[in-house]
């Protein structure tokens, strides 16, 4: 965004539908990835996403920059896709295994497509999501924030209202936990 991000929610809470528009073209691709990562679910990300957006038009009169625009809009995506998840409305089930060296792990990666391997990887992501699944929610909400979304561990913790050595710990310990369990796998 060229204006400040307070200029800009100024304007949305003067009811400035082009602000507005601003704002969600910028973030609609990086909050829709990260719901995504977080669900598996590409219909509920896009639920939720629509959500968000709604909420900061809803709140744009009362929003104040304690933290970065972005760290406040993916604290409230990360409360609703909590919230989605604890009221099982939906059900993670994808993930895509290609992220996998980047987040530490060893992964081999063939140029070559086969049913073979096309149904290997369905099995690993499969895997991995379950994985995912049996982290303890806030691992798994500190690692989706820092690998998928870019954001720091300082940010982390405001979303998340812990210190940023807390949230290095979770990450940690989240990526401790799926090493150990997709280990023998790999």
């Amino acid at each position: 965004m060229d204006k400040s991000e307070w200029e800009i929610m100024s304007e949305v809470a003067r009811g400035d539908l082009s602000a507005f528009r601003k704002i969600v073209e910028q973030y609609q691709k990086p909050l829709l990835n990260y719901i995504y990562r977080y669900t598996g679910d590409r219909a509920a990300s896009e639920d939720i996403a629509q959500e968000v957006f709604l909420r900061v038009f809803k709140t744009a009169k009362e929003y104040r920059p304690l933290s970065s625009f972005k760290t406040w809009l993916f604290k409230i995506a990360t409360n609703l896709c909590l919230n989605e998840l604890r009221d099982n409305k939906i059900h993670r089930n994808t993930v895509d295994i290609f992220e996998l060296n980047e987040a530490g792990f060893v992964a081999l990666a063939s140029t070559y497509f086969t049913p073979e391997k096309e149904a290997e990887g369905r099995e690993l992501s499969a895997l991995l999501m379950r994985a995912l699944k049996s982290l303890p929610e806030k691992q798994r909400v500190a690692l989706l924030l820092h690998k998928y979304s870019g954001f720091s561990y300082g940010e982390i913790g405001q979303m998340m209202g812990c210190s940023m050595s807390a949230v290095e710990s979770l990450i940690h310990r989240a990526r401790h936990g799926l090493k150990k369990q997709l280990t023998p796998y790999l």
